[in-house]
């Protein structure tokens, strides 16, 4: 019968046995991330709209993350989480998602789906999900602030750029940093067409002229020889040219915005307190409903009102004298 002694000198031979064999699928990860793996290293935010030396930085890891971390084997432990992240995914059991995957993008920052997973789920998924605005507004801003940590952590990433972007446009509808996000995405060199499409979409809803014609001209000079993109950006130029002054498209499109911000739990874009309005006969844009002028400055119209047009007959058509 063997000690207990050299029973636990063969369990130690076999653990270090095990370890020793995870070093070069550890070395294989590393080479195959590389530059990735630097604890001490500091993340800049790269903002479209820096001014300064404003610096934003990865929040700290959550427990799970730092123990796993001094264990020296952060991307193993990133993707046995990514699994158990799968695992949930297909269980159906959403609400514990993002621990999960916050885990997995702390251990490994530059795992890009991963992140995107993340942010998607919970601007999407768990925010489609919460039943009350506070929960709605909740989900959507901690799934914008995870595609900013993602951009934080990978700079040198355009998908995460242009993912952030689709949030700000297609979910928060925070228009004007929409554009900014997407025309950095489109600057990457590996960039594809619909990222550089992306930054005159937003300027389309809110119908800013000023910005939209700007955006679609850089958009394309993007991509010359892509036949379809050039199409597709020429359809834009002409419509909107045509369009501009036609207060039928600016009626569908705040119907369009309103619609998609209703759907979302978001104000009203334009009338937080009343989503209809007045077109103006004169300028072709839209005021707010009763509103007794024009709300465009270079425009002026007065807008009659419907009971000075109903009492001015009535008293003249009823004098104080009989007939």
């Amino acid at each position: 019968m063997s000690s207990p002694r050299v029973n636990n000198w063969l369990i130690a031979c076999l653990m270090v046995s095990i370890l020793l064999a995870l070093v070069p699928l550890q070395e294989s990860i590393h080479r195959s991330r590389p530059d990735r793996f630097d604890p001490d290293r500091q993340t800049r935010l790269i903002d479209p709209n820096q001014t300064g030396d404003r610096m934003r930085f990865l929040r700290k890891a959550s427990t799970p993350a730092i123990i796993a971390a001094l264990g020296g084997f952060r991307t193993v432990g990133a993707d046995l989480l990514w699994l158990k992240a799968e695992r949930v995914w297909h269980g159906g059991n959403w609400s514990t998602m993002d621990p999960i995957l916050e885990a997995v993008t702390q251990l490994d920052p530059h795992f890009i789906l991963a992140w995107v997973t993340r942010g998607w789920h919970c601007a999407y998924n768990l925010h489609g999900e919460a039943q009350i605005k506070s929960e709605k507004d909740f989900w959507l801003q901690r799934g914008i602030s995870v595609f900013e940590d993602a951009v934080a952590a990978n700079p040198d990433s355009w998908e995460l750029s242009f993912q952030l972007a689709w949030t700000l446009y297609d979910r928060a509808r925070e228009h004007q940093r929409a554009a900014e996000w997407a025309r950095r995405a489109a600057e990457f060199p590996e960039a594809t067409s619909y990222a550089a499409r992306l930054c005159y979409r937003p300027y389309e809803h809110i119908m800013d002229f000023e910005h939209l014609f700007p955006a679609m001209e850089y958009a394309k000079s993007r991509f010359p020889n892509d036949e379809h993109h050039q199409f597709l950006v020429n359809r834009d130029i002409a419509w909107w040219t045509e369009h501009r002054d036609d207060p039928q498209e600016h009626r569908r499109q705040i119907v369009i915005e309103n619609t998609a911000r209703r759907q979302r739990a978001i104000d009203y874009y334009l009338y937080p307190d009343d989503p209809y309005w007045d077109v103006c006969p004169n300028c072709g844009l839209p005021s707010p409903k009763g509103s007794d002028a024009c709300q465009n400055p270079a425009c002026g119209y007065v807008f009659p009102r419907p009971q000075e047009q109903e009492t001015e007959p009535a008293e003249a058509a009823a004098p104080n004298t009989p007939r």
